[in-house]
């Protein structure tokens, strides 16, 4: 893979270049260090991020749109917990056009229409509380992160988001979001590092540095284990999310319980969860693991969609696999397999410009460089069943968070679990 280049505008934001030669569309990721970890109310940042495509002082919601379509420009914004990201993506001759409507964009959004915006937004979390699965993933996750904004999940934002007004969402994105020290562009594509930086410098360069104090995340931490369900009437089967707090993604743990991920559950039909709880006893319909590591933390899940008699017996099966994890070495042949799983599925998703762009930004706004997209690999083929085994005795043995949706009368057995 290429190498890149590392420059700073003269206001201070990073600018991250990768030629990659006789490739037809040009990837940027304009990546903002703020995200939901800095909001006040919950929904603020998705907020932000949807009404950013609303319409500028010079264009409307129709022109922007219409303008992406006849140029065949794609752009889009997304908010997670440590960031905002607008993602660009055009043929390589249209660089300047694409340039010209992110600036306007970025600079001269004017959050119009916000409340049309947040009645479209609630129906959106509402459809997506239909499901079963999300519903028992939203109770872990706000229960797990409660009165933190990692927390902030959709039936927390559906409380919260009818308070936002425009006010707060100018305060949070001109405040804490659009500050050139917490900005960087990831630019990837055939064209060259100085026409790229004498650009941007061109338009972004008038982006100030407000006289603001730094944010400081509080660092949750889950007092005990606790249960926690819903009842649904209509719930064909039953889910079960069980969830520990994680390591941060600079945390040293990091790579070993990445490659641990892999061997419990996230690796599908090779799975220990799979072979387990699905092929040997018939238990699941759909089970697996999950690692979500953030800046300041992560989140460790195991799920299972399961027949509700078959509640106790799968939270059971999560005891074992994972007791086996703390107490037994993996093998050698089962660790190998597991790295080669993963870095095969990291090299597949570097295969674009679009998804060297993300990784090479994704990893510096989370402050390990994006020289660590390159040193994971080699993190990961270090790793070893040692490694593994301390990793799970460490965030394994502390206290958790199940939660379960099922039908009402399987409900009293399972919450004494």
């Amino acid at each position: 893979m290429n190498s890149f280049n590392i420059d700073r505008l003269s206001n201070n934001i990073k600018v991250i270049t990768r030629k990659n030669p006789n490739t037809p569309r040009i990837a940027i990721n304009l990546f903002m260090g703020s995200g939901v970890k800095y909001e006040s109310l919950a929904g603020t940042a998705n907020l932000t991020g949807r009404l950013l495509l609303q319409g500028t002082k010079s264009r409307s919601s129709e022109d922007i749109a219409n303008e992406l379509d006849s140029n065949a420009i794609e752009l889009s914004v997304e908010s997670k917990q440590d960031y905002l990201r607008a993602r660009l993506q055009f043929l390589n001759e249209d660089f300047k056009t694409a340039i010209d409507l992110l600036e306007d964009t970025i600079k001269n959004s004017t959050f119009e229409n916000i409340e049309k915006e947040k009645t479209k937004f609630m129906g959106e979390l509402r459809l997506e509380l239909d499901s079963p699965k999300t519903q028992a993933f939203d109770n872990l996750v706000k229960t797990m992160f409660h009165n933190h904004p990692y927390g902030h999940s959709h039936t927390v934002i559906l409380e919260e988001l009818p308070l936002i007004k425009v006010e707060d969402i100018k305060e949070y994105y001109f405040k804490k979001s659009l500050i050139p020290d917490r900005m960087l562009f990831s630019v990837v594509g055939d064209i060259e590092r100085e026409e790229v930086l004498k650009i941007l410098e061109e338009k972004f360069n008038d982006i100030k540095q407000p006289n603001i104090a730094d944010i400081e995340v509080p660092i949750p931490h889950l007092l005990q284990s606790k249960t926690v369900t819903i009842s649904r009437e209509d719930a064909a089967q039953a889910q079960i999310v069980q969830g520990w707090i994680g390591p941060a993604i600079s945390d040293e743990d990091f790579p070993a319980l990445t490659v641990l991920n892999v061997i419990l559950g996230s690796s599908g039909l090779s799975s220990r969860l799979f072979i387990e709880l699905r092929d040997k006893k018939g238990l699941a319909y759909n089970v697996r693991s999950s690692l979500e590591s953030l800046k300041h933390l992560g989140l460790y899940t195991v799920y299972i969609g399961t027949a509700p008699n078959n509640i106790e017996t799968c939270i059971e099966g999560f005891e074992t696999e994972i007791n086996r994890l703390k107490n037994e070495l993996v093998s050698a042949k089962e660790l190998e397999d597991a790295k080669t799983n993963y870095l095969g599925k990291r090299a597949f998703l570097h295969e674009t410009n679009s998804q060297q762009a993300y990784y090479l930004g994704y990893y510096d706004i989370m402050g390990l460089s994006a020289q660590y997209d390159a040193r994971i690999e080699e993190k990961i083929k270090a790793v070893t069943s040692e490694d593994i085994q301390r990793a799970a005795n460490r965030y394994f043995s502390q206290n958790h968070v199940i939660s379960i949706l099922s039908q009402p009368e399987f409900i009293p057995r399972a919450s004494l679990c």
